[in-house]
């Protein structure tokens, strides 16, 4: 009988071990409207801040809605399949490319193509365990710079 159960419980293993991993492979889904949390992120130099994400069948549709400390607004979009495909970025009032995929539970963009002043960066979106709150790391590639961490919460 030991034996038995045994071998029940080898079979059931991988099993379990697959549902497991397949439960844990779909991407996050980072829709919603969400807010900066400029005491979270000192990087923001007193700009708020405002995203709006619709992730729907690996597309994702972004905007972004920036007010300065001198009161200007900018506002950022794209929308673009996730995959690494490039896929144009209105970012104020200049164009750039971007590119999305996953890593694990992030979502990366890759931002390149921008005026000759812009630098290439890449953004690594992770959601918090609640689901409420959204991490952002900016990490200036060319020219190579400090990574800069922002905190956005989601609003209802």
């Amino acid at each position: 009988m030991r034996s038995f159960k045994l071998a029940l419980a080898l079979l059931a293993a991988p099993t379990l071990f697959s549902f497991l991993l397949l439960a844990d492979d779909s991407p996050p889904n980072f829709s919603g409207t969400w807010q900066l949390d400029s005491a979270k992120s000192p990087a923001a130099a007193g700009q708020t801040v405002t995203l709006t994400i619709q992730d729907s069948s690996g597309k994702i549709i972004f905007t972004r809605v920036a007010h300065e400390k001198d009161g200007k607004e900018i506002t950022s979009h794209f929308s673009c399949q996730t995959g690494g495909n490039q896929c144009a970025f209105d970012e104020g009032n200049h164009k750039a490319k971007v590119s999305l995929w996953y890593n694990g539970p992030a979502l990366m963009i890759l931002k390149t193509d921008g005026p000759k002043e812009d630098s290439v960066t890449q953004w690594k979106l992770e959601l918090a365990p609640d689901k409420h709150t959204l991490n952002i790391e900016l990490t200036p590639i060319e020219p190579a710079e400090k990574a800069e961490d922002l905190v956005f919460d989601k609003q209802s």
